[in-house]
């Protein structure tokens, strides 16, 4: 047995005891794989899809707090005007259709990566168009926001990268996942703009495992949850997921281990991110993790494979840019049971899932994961 499966073993043995799943308050339910179309008038049919879109609207209700929503938009990806208008159209769309919600949403969360390449030009362009949404808004940053300068435009616009607040019997948590990469630019003598250009491609080839909590943040979110009973819902939010879904593309944080036992002792967490842009599902402990679309384009899935729980998205139309992207609800009822809308704005027609790609000849074989056949579940 290797070292870092004898790590995996005993890390399986802390946080994962026998029969631990998600407290049921806040647990998801499995429906049929379904996408619905957004192009008649507006109007959203009832279809359910998977889990949480790029847009997310959540019905939430602990005791006897009323049930309450909010919204979700993230990875829009700017470019200057004049340079891409696409991305800057559907984050438009996105915002009006947040700002349209009726009854309105309690609060907006941007997940991240409001911009391409940091430039201040193009997170000026995000605060404007996200100024069209009244409601109040909380921000935390991604990768492509921050290593221009360092993060001191988004922090001029959006103050703190992490935060927490309690809203109707429920702790939300903003953490900051990627401002801690290791410092591979200044031996280099790399400008801005080369730095930045590193931290925006997905294989982190020269960036590479930038992404991470710190030892500075997990104290602080230790910190942040010691008055807060452990039965008693917590949502966080960060840019990339806080378990090992695919290193290369820093689909994890690195010290993902540290932050799940931060969180053991908690039964009813659920973390939100984007980054993926795609719809995606993980279970562990007593924590889910629910991935984001994002409103610029679909990546695809990771080539080893996803967590056994998600239900993957059918493959988009490449020559429609508002396919793969689009916007969900997500609803808990009164008997503690979370139904989920998904919409993807290009779609033409209702479809289930099937074992065919739709985009290609062939069928689409998912693997298990490397990562799950070294941590025995």
């Amino acid at each position: 047995m290797s070292e870092l499966e004898r790590v995996r073993r005993e890390m399986d043995k802390l946080l994962r005891t026998p029969g631990a799943r998600p407290d049921p308050a806040m647990r998801i339910t499995r429906r049929i794989f379904l996408h619905r179309s957004l192009l008649t008038g507006g109007a959203v049919g009832a279809a359910t899809f998977g889990w949480f879109p790029l847009i997310n609207t959540i019905d939430i209700a602990y005791a006897a707090e009323p049930p309450f929503k909010f919204a979700w938009i993230s990875d829009t990806h700017l470019y200057p005007k004049s340079v891409n208008t696409r991305f800057v159209d559907k984050t438009i769309r996105a915002a009006k259709d947040v700002q349209e919600m009726n009854p309105p949403a309690d609060f907006l969360i941007f997940g991240g990566d409001i911009a391409q390449l940091g430039a201040v030009e193009e997170l000026d362009l995000g605060n404007e168009i996200l100024k069209e949404v009244k409601i109040r808004k909380v921000f935390i940053p991604g990768e492509h926001d921050w290593y221009y300068d360092m993060g001191a435009k988004w922090r001029q616009l959006f103050e703190k990268p992490n935060w927490s607040f309690d809203h109707k019997g429920v702790r939300f948590i903003g953490l900051d996942t990627i401002s801690r990469a290791p410092d591979y630019w200044t031996a280099k003598k790399m400008s801005p703009a080369e730095r930045m250009g590193h931290m925006a491609t997905l294989d982190g080839t020269v960036a590479g495992p930038w992404a991470g909590v710190g030892a500075d943040q997990l104290a602080w979110l230790h910190n942040t949850l010691s008055d807060w009973d452990k039965a008693r819902p917590i949502v966080i939010f960060s840019h990339n997921p806080l378990y090992e879904y695919y290193p290369p593309w820093n689909f994890w944080v690195r010290d993902w281990r540290d932050v799940q036992s931060v969180l053991a002792p908690y039964t009813n967490v659920t973390n939100i991110h984007g980054h993926v842009h795609q719809v995606l599902y993980n279970e562990i402990g007593h924590m889910r993790s629910i991935g984001q679309l994002a409103t610029s384009w679909p990546w695809p899935y990771a080539p080893q494979g996803v967590p056994a729980l998600t239900k993957t998205m059918i493959r988009v139309d490449p020559g429609d840019p508002f396919d793969g992207v689009g916007w969900g609800k997500l609803t808990m009822n009164q008997k503690d049971r979370v139904d989920t809308e998904y919409v993807m704005w290009g779609r033409k027609q209702v479809f289930a899932q099937s074992a065919e790609d739709s985009s290609l000849s062939h069928a689409e074989i998912l693997h298990p994961r490397i990562a799950d056949n070294m941590w025995p579940y």
